[in-house]
């Protein structure tokens, strides 16, 4: 890396959006809550090249925002605008980037980080107005900026044919690991007991949506459990014990066999994955689908949907389904990982080595990199 201040002004001033921040165990905002962390590390390291300051709507209790300056905007953007532009900021990083940043009559280098397309390829799940937004809005805001950040090939190839983006100006900032997600010893599961695991059991994790397929994971466990009735399937995170879901379960006749703890810590969900038989996850749209990656970082063979990023993130190192409503598909996918002990230990094997390329400090400095670069005269 260049030392940046030889490029750089003395101090160059950063503004990045960081609503995500308050809500930090979302997807997006843990991204954006482990890059700015790593981010920060390395502007210490290099003797503060940038001031940041952290912009968004209402005071967090995030701990990150006492490492930075805080401002608090009004959510109208053009309002916003008038109250960003005496600050100066050399640079903004919107995240995320919709209509209500503060895009317009800022003269200033902006660019943003943006995950996904999930408004596109799942638009059942979102309303009109979210429709319209990604097909009409994004395109217009995206082409206005410097630079995209965004975590798959997949993601940059989406931008470059739906909103008419320079493909030069797009880079990948993948998501990395925690800590929390390694193999642990049998011995130290205790998560198992907490939660009155006392059977193998297939794996699902995730905030319960249609989405995230529950027909799939229902459907396709009831008819492994036809050959398979000593395992139990647990499914955790939130909203997995309601009542559509119970309704479901008692319809297929695995109630008995259903575990829902609820939302769990990240040390929690690494025990969980570490005493799984297998990890089941058919999304119907994922932007990177970091659990796959968290299942196999701990020794967890994963099934899940060939969709969209998926597929380039984990590789070969997963059983990919070509068609996530085909429960029976689902089902025989994991008949063979429980069944064939070579398969099951070959996918171990080939997880732990693909998740050696998901570090969070590897892609901060590639956005650190793509601040100097912005920022050079």
């Amino acid at each position: 890396m260049n030392s940046p201040d030889k490029i750089l002004p003395a101090v160059s001033r950063i503004g990045v959006f960081s609503k995500p921040l308050d809500n930090w165990t979302s997807g997006s905002g843990h991204h954006l809550d482990e890059m700015m962390k790593h981010v920060l590390d390395l502007n210490d390291q290099a003797e503060k090249p940038f001031e940041f300051t952290f912009i968004h709507y209402k005071k967090s209790i995030n701990p990150i925002y006492a490492r930075v300056k805080e401002l608090i905007i009004p959510r109208n953007p053009l309002c916003a605008a008038s109250v960003l532009r005496p600050y100066r900021f050399n640079l903004l990083h919107y995240s995320p980037l919709s209509i209500y940043a503060p895009v317009f009559r800022l003269n200033v280098k902006k660019m943003a980080t943006i995950h996904g397309a999930e408004e596109f390829l799942y638009p059942q799940g979102y309303s009109f107005i979210a429709r319209m937004h990604e097909k009409f809005a994004m395109p217009i805001l995206a082409r206005k900026l410097d630079a995209i950040a965004t975590v798959s090939e997949a993601s940059k190839r989406y931008y470059v044919s739906a909103y008419g983006v320079n493909p030069e100006k797009i880079f990948l900032t993948v998501n990395g690991l925690s800590a929390d997600y390694h193999v642990i010893a049998k011995g130290k599961l205790s998560a198992l007991e907490t939660f009155g695991i006392k059977r193998p059991y297939v794996f699902h994790i995730s905030r319960y949506s249609h989405r995230k397929n529950p027909a799939c994971v229902l459907e396709s466990f009831s008819l492994f459990a036809r050959k398979n009735p000593e395992y139990v399937l647990v499914c955790a995170g939130k909203g997995w014990n309601c009542a559509e879901v119970v309704q479901r379960a008692a319809e297929l006749g695995i109630r008995d066999k259903l575990i829902t703890p609820g939302f769990v810590s990240d040390a929690q969900a690494a025990q969980l994955y570490n005493g799984a038989a297998v990890f089941v996850f058919p999304s119907f749209a994922e932007g990177f689908g970091m659990p796959n990656v968290e299942a196999m970082a701990c020794g967890c063979p994963v099934v899940t949907g060939n969709i969209f990023a998926i597929p380039e993130v984990v590789g070969n190192a997963a059983v990919l389904l070509n068609d996530v409503t085909d429960s029976a598909e689902c089902a025989a996918a994991l008949e063979r990982i429980v069944s064939d002990t070579d398969f099951r230990h070959t996918l171990i094997n080939r997880g732990l080595e693909r998740v050696k390329r998901y570090d969070w400090t590897e892609s901060a400095k590639i956005l650190f990199n793509k601040y100097t670069e912005l920022l050079r005269p």
